[in-house]
């Protein structure tokens, strides 16, 4: 599944490959893993890549699938490309980044692989939005065209069908034992207030962020590249 190179920059995925970027592989260095979603982590982001081969990880970043990308959104499929790096890289201690909806399968995944050091999100839906699908019509036009073409949906009102019934239980969040970090925005509209005050009340260690106002976007950009390298330094090593 995934694309192997060490080369600095982007690497084209074939098929249906998710992988569109990958570099700095190393058995020495600890993997981070870059789970792109519909507003950010796309080849904009090469840049972050790239400072965090500069600072010793070995990096792989992979799109969410399509065309129905939360069929996919489990543990197992962020643990199958860890598995995958484990010949290439130290996955011992892997980071999970996740951007808004490849936060999920990134939070789902530290629940139960302890390989998993932590998990670092940017404007990341946890519950609120998959429990009220309706409010995914409310989203800003361009928001909305984002989800659909990430999705595959036939358009904005099949988005309450896919992602309906998503949400992440207090159950399932008190299982992480790894650090979470949680990048917000007050505009946001992907991560709720509700969703920050439930991941307060659930998650054994946490650091929260806020982002300046993003004019009703996901945060992104290089102000949100720089937290999230520093955030992959101080992590602290993986749960026994």
């Amino acid at each position: 599944m995934a694309v192997r190179d060490t080369r600095r920059g982007p690497v084209p995925a074939s098929g249906r490959d998710p992988v569109w970027w990958s570099g700095g592989l190393d058995p020495a260095r600890p993997l981070v893993l870059v789970v792109g979603g519909a507003l950010g982590g796309g080849p904009e982001c090469a840049p972050l890549l790239g400072r965090l081969v500069d600072h010793g990880h070995a990096v792989a970043a992979v799109r969410l699938p399509r065309p129905v990308p939360c069929a996919e959104c489990t543990a197992a499929s962020v643990s199958r490309l860890i598995d995958g790096h484990a010949r290439t890289t130290d996955t011992r201690r892997t980071r999970v980044i996740g951007f808004d909806l490849g936060g999920r399968p990134a939070l789902t995944a530290a629940a139960s692989d302890r390989r998993i050091a932590s998990v670092h999100l940017v404007g990341a839906p946890v519950s609120r939005l998959f429990e009220e699908p309706d409010r995914i019509l409310d989203l800003p036009p361009v928001t909305v065209d984002a989800l659909v073409a990430a999705t595959g949906a036939a358009g904005g009102e099949q988005l309450p069908y896919l992602l309906g019934g998503l949400a992440l239980r207090p159950e399932q969040l008190y299982e992480i034992r790894g650090s979470v970090w949680v990048g917000h925005a007050p505009d946001d509209p992907l991560t709720t207030p509700q969703d920050l005050a439930l991941l307060k009340l659930t998650l054994e260690s946490s650091v929260f962020h806020a982002f300046g106002a993003t004019g009703g976007m996901s945060p992104r950009g290089g102000t949100v590249h720089r937290w999230l390298a520093d955030g992959i330094r101080r992590a602290g090593p993986p749960a026994g």
